[in-house]
């Protein structure tokens, strides 16, 4: 695990050690499946970051209606 990431986590788990366990155990055991000798940030973005299609088509929402 890099430094960076290390820091990466402590910082999102803002002191929270489940938060900090269950997110480092998730690292891990997709790092494990893919066969990573390191894990860094790039795989934390890979695994944590919202997915692009979701984020995508809510930007493309339009306002709902006001109730009549």
């Amino acid at each position: 695990m890099t430094a960076e990431l290390k820091s990466t986590l402590c910082e999102h788990a803002l002191g929270n050690y489940r938060v900090l366990s269950t997110m480092a155990g998730e690292l891990l055991a997709v790092a494990a499946h893919r066969e990573l000798a390191q894990l860094d940030e790039k795989l934390y973005l890979d695994v944590f970051a919202p997915p692009r299609a979701a984020a995508s088509a809510k930007a493309r929402r339009l306002p709902a209606e006001a109730p009549r």
